[in-house]
Formats: C-alpha cells, structure tokens, sequence
C-alpha cells in the first residue's frame, strides 16, 4: 500500500461506522465547496482483507460529498497504527460486522442514521469505547465464551475491568449483563 493519492467511486466504499454526527454534518456542509475537492484532504481508506476500500474516518465528509452529488472522492491507503495495529485491526473489523449487521453497506445507507451530538457520544463514542475495553482486555477464548453467553444476543463491548458486558439484539436494543451480580437488564441511553 503506498501513500499514492486516488480516485474512488463513493458508492464502492466501504464503511466502518454506523452512525453520523448531525452536529458534524451540518457544520461540514458550511464549508465543504464541490469545485474545491481537490483541495481537501483524501478520505482514509484501507482493505480489511476483503478487496474492498474501506473508510477509516471521514464519514461525514463522504456522506456531504454523496448528498452533493459527487461521485468520485480522492481517497489514500490508511497507515495509522490505529488502523493497521493488532488492536486496530480486531477493532475495525468488529465495525464491520456492525455495518453488516445493520445492513450499513454504502454511504447514503447512513442518512437515516444521523443523530444528535449526545446520542452520537453514547451510541458511537461510547459503544467504540466499549468494543476497545473487550477487545484489549480478553483472549480471543474469552472474547468467544462471552460471545456464546446470550443465544438471542450479539457482544459489542465491556466496561473496563469486564464486569459489565454489553450486547445488542438485532434491533439495536442495548443490554448491559453485570458479571459480578449475574444479571442482565436493559441499557437505556443517557
């Protein structure tokens, strides 16, 4: 992978989140010009392993470009340690299975998926947080056991000294499963 900058088709990229900032929208469409583009920086991208392009970040510039109706965005190969590192890469491809799970498979797949500033902190930030906390802290026997541990359930994160396990249903219904008291209750967002 080089540092080359390129040319890709919007609509092919892949993505790695599943919810976008209204804040952070609105205030990237103030400024974001389409006779500028050149002038940006390219979006993150990088291939999981699965021969497609994938956004690392800038999201929400891709999402502004979409709606504007470009079709092509300048893009460059991701090298950050935070993407390409073990951990990076287990968490990245824990998003993944997130968009896949939501059916989150192209950008305009996000329109109905921007929230406000404090639901983006606890549903992303948070649920990132979440996801980092189980992925550092387990063995991939662990990560497993946990994830076998709810038949109805799916495992997205921990708190950080695993004592709270957090899973989801299909539906994106939240639960918070408390190892020390062995319980398992509905997480409402704050």
């Amino acid at each position: 992978m080089s540092d080359e900058v390129f040319e890709a088709e919007i609509k092919d990229l892949g993505l790695s989140q599943i919810y976008l900032n209204r804040r952070k929208i609105d205030a990237i469409r103030k400024w974001y010009c389409i006779r500028k583009t050149d002038e940006y920086e390219p979006l993150p991208v990088y291939d999981f392993g699965d021969g497609k392009l994938t956004l690392t970040d800038g999201h929400s510039r891709a999402f502004v470009a979409y709606k504007l109706g470009i079709q092509k965005v300048r893009v460059q190969y991701d090298h950050d340690e935070t993407v390409t590192g073990t951990i990076g890469q287990k968490l990245y491809r824990q998003t993944l299975i997130w968009c896949k799970r939501f059916s989150i498979d192209a950008i305009g797949k996000l329109e109905d998926r921007i929230i406000s500033n404090e639901d983006y902190a606890f549903c992303w930030i948070e649920r990132c947080d979440r996801s980092y906390n189980l992925i550092a802290k387990t063995s991939d026997k662990q990560f497993q056991d946990f994830s076998l541990k709810f038949k109805n359930l799916l495992l997205y994160g921990a708190d950080k000294d695993l004592t709270h396990l957090y899973y989801e249903n299909l539906t994106g219904e939240l639960w918070d499963y408390d190892a020390v008291n062995k319980s398992l209750a509905a997480e409402r967002k704050p």
